[in-house]
Parts: C-alpha cells; structure tokens; sequence
C-alpha cells in the first residue's frame, strides 16, 4: 500500500527515504530500522514517511523487492530460456544485495506473526511480478514455438528458495555460471517445454 490522497507525492522523498533505509538495513539490519532513524537520514520527517508507508514491514519490503528488479524490461524476442534466465538473474540479484540478506529475517519473523500482514506485503509481488512471469513466458512459448505447462508462482518459489538456499549455506559467491547453468535445467523442467 504506497497510494496517497491530496497533492501528488515529491519523488525525491520517496527516493531519499528508500536510499536511507537501505543503508540502515545493509550497516545495520532490521532491528535498527525506525522511522525516526530514516527521517533522520533521509532530510525528511516521520509524518510524510508514514503518508507513504504505513508500517516499518510495507518499507523495508519496498526496498528489498523493487519492482524493477522484479520486472525487468522486456525483449520483444525473447524466448523461455531467456525468461527463465530473467527469473535467474533477479533473483541472484536481490540476493547479493547486503540490506536484503540483512533484512530477512526481520522480515520473515513479522510475516510469520501477522497473516493479513503477510497477504497484504505480498499481494503486490502476486498481482503484478506473478502475472508479468506467466504472460512473458506466454508470450515467449508462442515465439519458440512450444507449448509450457508452467506455473509462475512455483517458478518463482523454486528460483527464490534456491537462491536464498544457495546464499545461506555458501555465500553470495555460489551464484555463479555453473550454479545459474543447474538453476536453468530445474526452472526448464517445472515449465515443461513441448
């Protein structure tokens, strides 16, 4: 929930408010994140960070999920392979990223205890990341010419898990060619290409 009634919101703010969370998250983890710490940072004030987001967990998931990494611009030729190597690749690239191995915990122990939290925070990566996956693979199965029996939502479980996985028990460093290479035979086969 990031909506706003009556003048349209500075980007800058926003833009300030995200970057000085991030920095909190990656120097400091979740716990240390409060608004009064990132209003401090940010050149704001804890008012006009709470018009934006209503909670610390609608905040911090805001950064460490940005639709842009999320949603990557589209290539008009792309084929499965490239799609799922898309996938792949955002996910390598959330994870290598300090603030969000520094905020999970946080954020997975806040979801555990609140169900409509949990329904609320991730309702935005259902609607529209699991959406953009299953037409882009749409789209791509039509020009390779295959029919896919595939099921976004479980592509990005699968990819998300494994990556977070993979970054746990071996490090950033383990997302490399080969493990992206093995990544890409697993994300092949729960499409299903015929």
């Amino acid at each position: 929930m990031e909506t706003t009634a009556g003048r349209p919101r500075d980007a800058r703010i926003d833009a300030a408010v995200l970057a000085a969370t991030r920095a909190v998250l990656a120097e400091s983890g979740y716990a240390a994140v409060t608004f009064t710490e990132v209003a401090a940072r940010a050149g704001t004030s804890v008012p006009a960070i709470r018009r934006r987001w209503p909670s610390k967990m609608h905040l911090v998931h805001r950064v460490v999920f940005p639709l842009d990494v999320a949603i990557p611009p589209r290539d008009p030729s792309a084929t499965v392979d490239d799609e799922l190597r898309g996938v792949i690749g955002g996910c390598a690239l959330l994870f290598a990223d300090d603030a969000m191995r520094r905020a999970l915990v946080g954020v997975f122990s806040e979801l555990a205890d609140d169900d409509e939290l949990q329904h609320e925070i991730t309702a935005r990566m259902q609607e529209v990341v699991i959406a953009d996956l299953g037409e882009r693979l749409s789209l791509a199965a039509v020009r390779d010419g295959v029919a896919i029996d595939a099921d976004p939502a479980l592509l990005i479980e699968v990819a998300f898990g494994s990556t977070l996985m993979a970054v746990m028990i071996r490090g950033v460093a383990s997302l490399d060619a080969a493990w992206r290479a093995d990544m890409l035979d697993v994300l092949r086969g729960i499409v299903g290409a015929r």
